[in-house]
């Protein structure tokens, strides 16, 4: 018996071992209808720590037996489980309809709720930018945030992409928002090197380089309102991002793991439908010297007897043209009696473009306990375009941690990124010594053999079908190539102390450093460069340092009122400094520096230096959590304005007031309203070096300066206005929140009137002056719009959800005033042609100019009546409106047990486009649109002279176009000035409208069983197909060019609406795993 009562005790004793360990419990939230609830709060009753449930709403927290488990969290009512046994446990809790209580990340990087805010906000899950098949972080927002305008400018690796929020609110200065990410801001500009109206490149911007892997909240403040504390550059709205490196969150347990990888194939979007009846030549006549396909219809082939007698010749008698002159004399034994085949090649573009592929991986660590935290994140991006010997190569990794202690919190993080972009020259080829592998690539004559026929001769030397007017884009791929490299460290500190308990003092200071080193090649033998060869050098270093003081107070005033109240101080400074070298005629080919050319000239060598120190108010009174008022001011005192203009002052005010519970109207349909407003004013001082004149070194001599060898010091050719004044943007925005059966349906509406004035721009003076042009405040701009966000969820249960969320957005830009004696003036962007952007008082903003055709007064066109041909007119006028009518994006989403299916519509109606591309296509005679060549066309319009430009009468009357002409001369002409609507036509005629439908996104997503996950001792395993771009509809261009309004020549410039044959989009599948330990 004693025996068995020892046994017993020992027995109990390891039982009791047993249940008192501490070990892990794997758990799950989800609420009544079974769907999980991400972000919940998790902690073990009676201690001060806690996790919270990630994006699948699971979490992993050390726990042991009898231990009680509280789940908490907005609109959650507060459950209890005790731990047991199971070390894998699902949590039921309850929902309860407290919309507003959701906290937003504001201006400053100060999170409030959401029922306190009087300006609009808009909160972004991060997850629905990952494993998307798209690594641009805002292109993955396309179609998803109201209010907001993303435009991609080409579809090869790392082309920029550029964001618009409410509207251009400037002429010459920034018009992008301010990017700020962990309270440092970024710069999403784009660094040019060569015009894309004389070739360049599909450049990348400033914000492509940020991993959105280590991305842990994003906001989105789009009026003055909401990002007026930011200061000068917040005029144009501000996107708040927090990094998890940034954020010191510590994660789901002790110490978490996560890791995606990714695979997408690409391929070009969109090619036209070729017609591959006739080839190149014009008027019927086969030529080997032509661009155009206008030549005599391909021949079926001679049918040959077997002792080799015709018995039928070709339809049109034509099998053969003779050889190109420069593929002869390199081949000549390819050519049988020097001739070539006259036959189509269906395929000859199709083939010149492969199939991209994108890899993608990264990884996440973090863990801590309750006061400590560090996180670190890498990741890779390997993506190479459809096009041959294009690439963009990054790689990212950031750590960041926070620690706290008796009051004071420390907090740091460190990220180093490096991208290496390579393409050829993709923009427009119309300019003497440009070089384009998509101005001739698109629109080749239909006989041409791309890749049965060698690019280049045995000396290395290109070979072209026209000498001379293009580099064959095999060729070129590999020996006209732009290579960029660019590198960013950004470093952070964090400092804050809690004084008692309702005051804290905050400090953090950043650095921004970025270096940008560029190498563009133009090998010999090239059209480009006189054949002789070229290299640019451009090397750009600039540093941004950041530091911001607040001082937070929220005493108690009773049980009723609220008070927030913040002083701050905020310091910015910026340094840049580029140089760019050209080195020409290369001495020993394939070494491509300077030291190996025979002439080098130094391009540029520019410096600045900024800076803007700036203290702040902002206090917000609340009344029984239910009506706010917040007021906020700011003075900045910048470098960049004249001294007696340098400092300046501006106020804001808004209010928000939660009406459902102010009159108690809460009921089983209605769950939440609230009405808000918001007033500010903003203000924007100009670019570096506007207090005075520069003068600048010069070496040449000219006009006697320098004087006898000395070094000169002539005027940068602009001269500033003493009196110049910041630019000063008002807006005031009024907004509708609301929320309906159980949150089923919510609602958010806005609408604004943003007005900017004063606006800095530099207009051209006369040479007599000295100068060249001088910078001034020269006019006023407004934008009016609305922003309607809707969120809908049909269904709700235990195993199937689905929501459907539209964000609507709709913008009218236009200039209000220029100075007096000023008619126009131009943003730029000419080339050959003419077509450029242009600001005029009662116009949209940047609307283009250029060429258009003689009318009558009733709006008929005047036609040659010897040719048949339009009658352009003497001067330019307005051809196209670039800013869309509206944008709207639709996201449809079905989950059922572990499957989730998205999908992304969206559509932009209207925005005018001018397209070098299409008007290549049309009057090139390459796509099915001039395939009927046997007609002969009237032009709709009426007989005019060509000499006076008015039109002929008749008995008093116009008299109707009856002259015929060729599809040919429709569509080209060999005369500028007159003709149809392609080639040499006016401008107007290549202007479209540019409504396009799109589906941009698709994913459908599996996460594996959590019984067979836990086996695995992995907290999560999901897989997913994506789709990128795979559809879209542009209803108003020609019907077979199947161009794509979506690219242009400007990047993320202010100028918009121009193509010049630019990379056409890609469309992109691929497979993704994330795995969570």
């Amino acid at each position: 018996m004693r025996k068995i009562a020892s046994l017993f005790t020992v027995l109990m004793f390891f039982v009791t071992l047993a249940f008192g360990q501490t070990r892990t419990i794997t758990g799950t939230v989800t609420d009544e209808a079974g769907a999980t609830v991400p972000g919940a709060s998790v902690r073990i009753k009676g201690t001060s720590g806690g996790v919270a449930a990630d994006n699948n709403g699971q979490f992993r927290i050390q726990a042991k037996n009898g231990d009680v488990i509280v789940i908490s969290g907005a609109g959650l009512e507060t459950t209890e489980v005790t731990v047991g046994d199971n070390s894998t446990i699902s949590i039921p809790v309850k929902r309860i309809v407290t919309t507003g209580t959701e906290v937003v990340v504001t201006a400053l990087g100060i999170r409030r709720t959401e029922k306190a805010l009087g300006y609009a906000v808009t909160k972004v899950d991060p997850n629905s930018v990952l494993q998307k098949s798209e690594p641009d972080l805002l292109k993955g927002l396309q179609g998803k945030v109201p209010g907001v305008d993303i435009r991609q400018s080409q579809g090869t690796p790392g082309a920029a992409t550029r964001i618009q929020l409410r509207g251009n609110s400037s002429f010459g200065l920034e018009t992008q928002p301010l990017i700020v990410v962990d309270g440092i801001p970024y710069s999403n500009d784009q660094l040019t090197t060569t015009s894309q109206t004389a070739g360049g490149t599909a450049y990348g911007s400033g914000l492509a380089n940020l991993d959105p892997n280590d991305i842990e909240s994003f906001s989105i403040l789009k009026g003055a309102a909401a990002a007026s504390l930011y200061g000068s550059r917040a005029s144009r709205g501000v996107v708040v991002i927090t990094t998890k490196s940034g954020s010191a969150k510590k994660g789901a347990k002790p110490f978490n793991v996560n890791f995606r990888s990714g695979i997408s194939a690409e391929r070009i979007s969109n090619l036209p439908e070729y017609q591959n009846t006739y080839g190149s030549g014009a008027n019927f006549d086969p030529r080997t010297g032509s661009n155009g396909s206008w030549g005599a219809k391909f021949g079926l082939g001679n049918v040959y007897d077997q002792d080799g007698n015709i018995l039928r010749k070709s339809a049109s008698g034509i099998d053969s043209i003779a050889a190109w002159a420069t593929y002869l004399a390199a081949y000549p034994d390819m050519f049988p009696n020097n001739n070539a085949a006259y036959k189509a090649f269906p395929n000859n573009v199709k083939d010149a473009f492969r199939t991209g592929m994108l890899y993608e991986n990264s990884i996440n660590v973090n863990g801590g306990d309750a006061n400590t935290s560090l996180g670190l994140t890498a990741s890779n991006v390997n993506h190479l375009g459809y096009v041959e010997n294009s690439s963009y190569i990054r790689n990212n990794v950031s750590v960041g941690g926070q620690t706290k202690h008796n009051g004071f919190t420390v907090g740091g993080n460190l990220s180093y990124a490096r991208s290496k972009q390579k393409g050829g020259f993709f923009g427009n080829n119309q300019t003497p010594g440009a070089s384009s592998q998509f101005a001739r690539t698109m629109h080749m004559a239909r006989n041409w053999d791309l890749f049965g026929l060698p690019s280049q001769d045995l000396g290395g030397v290109p070979l072209a079908f026209i000498a001379g007017n293009y580099d064959h884009p095999r060729w070129a791929a590999y020996h006209n190539v732009i290579t960029t490299i660019e590198e960013r460290m950004v470093l952070g500190l964090r400092l804050g102390y809690k004084v008692n308990n309702w005051i804290n003092v905050n400090y953090n200071i950043g650095l921004n450093s970025t270096h940008v080193n560029r190498d563009e090649v133009t090998d010999e033998f090239s059209r480009a460069a006189s054949g002789l060869g070229q290299l640019i050098k451009d090397n750009l270093r600039a540093q941004e340092l950041q530091s911001t003081l607040v001082l937070v107070f929220n005493p108690k005033i009773g049980t009723d009122f609220s008070l927030d109240f913040k002083l701050g101080n905020d310091i910015n400074q910026r340094n840049s400094k580029r140089q760019a070298d050209i080195g020409s005629d290369f001495i020993v080919p394939g070494i491509f520096n300077l030291s190996n050319t025979v002439e080098k000239t130094f391009a540029a060598d520019t410096r600045s230096k900024r800076r803007i120190v700036g203290f702040f108010g902002d206090a917000t009174l609340g009344y029984k959590n239910f009506a706010f008022i917040n007021v906020s001011g700011r003075n900045d005192r910048t470098s960049t304005l004249p001294y007696k203009n340098a400092s300046y002052f501006y106020p804001g005010v808004s209010a928000s007031l939660v009406f459902s519970d102010a009159f108690k109207l809460r009921s089983n349909w209605f769950d939440y309203g609230k009405i808000r407003a918001g007033w500010a004013k903003v203000g924007n001082d100009a670019p570096p070096h506007n207090g005075e004149d520069v003068f600048t070194l010069s070496t040449v001599n000219f006009l006697g300066l320098p004087y006898a060898s000395l070094s000169g010091l002539p005027n940068s050719g602009l001269t500033v206005d003493p009196d110049l004044t910041p630019e000063f943007t008002q807006e005031l925005e009024v907004g509708l929140d609301l929320s309906f059966f159980k949150r089923r349906i919510n609602l958010d509406f806005t609408a604004y009137d943003k007005t900017t004035t004063d606006l800095i721009f530099p207009v051209s003076v006369p040479t007599s002056t000295g100068y060249v042009s001088f910078n001034t405040n020269i006019g006023e701009i407004s934008n009016k719009g609305v922003e309607i966000g809707l969120t809908v969820r049909p269904v709700v249960t235990k195993n199937f959800a689905w929501e459907i969320r539209g964000a609507f957005t709709k913008n009218k830009n236009i200039v209000e005033k220029l100075v007096d004696g000023l008619e126009r003036t131009s943003l730029g962007g000419g080339f050959t042609g003419g077509v450029s952007a242009w600001l005029e008082p009662g116009k949209p903003f940047g609307y283009l100019r250029g060429q258009v055709a003689d009318r009558t007064a009733d709006g008929q066109l005047l036609i040659d009546p010897t040719t048949g041909w339009i009658i352009e007119a003497l001067d330019q006028g307005e051809i196209g409106d670039p800013n869309p009518d509206f944008k709207l994006g639709i996201t449809n989403s079905i989950s059922y047990k572990g499957f989730s299916l998205s999908a992304v519509f969206d559509m932009t109606k209207g925005g005018d486009f001018y397209s070098n591309s299409i008007y290549s296509l049309l009057g090139r005679g390459v796509t099915k649109d001039t395939e009927d060549r046997e007609a002969l066309w009237t032009i709709p319009g009426v007989y005019g002279n060509p000499n006076t430009h008015q039109p002929i009468l008749s008995g008093g009357k116009t008299v109707p176009n009856q002259t015929r002409i060729s599809t040919n001369d429709l569509f080209f002409t060999g005369v500028t000035g007159v003709g149809g609507f392609g080639i040499n036509s006016s401008d107007e005629f290549n202007v479209f409208d540019g409504t396009v439908y799109r589906l941009r996104e698709i994913t459908l997503r599996y996460s594996l069983p959590k019984n067979f996950v836990s086996k695995l001792k992995v907290a999560d395993i999901s897989v997913s197909l994506s789709g990128r771009n795979l559809w879209f509809l542009a209803p108003n261009t020609p019907k077979y060019v199947n161009f794509d309004p979506e690219v242009g020549a400007y990047g993320s410039s202010v100028i918009q609406g121009i193509e010049l044959d630019a990379a056409p989009t890609a469309k992109r599948f691929g497979f993704n795993l994330n795995v969570t330990f």
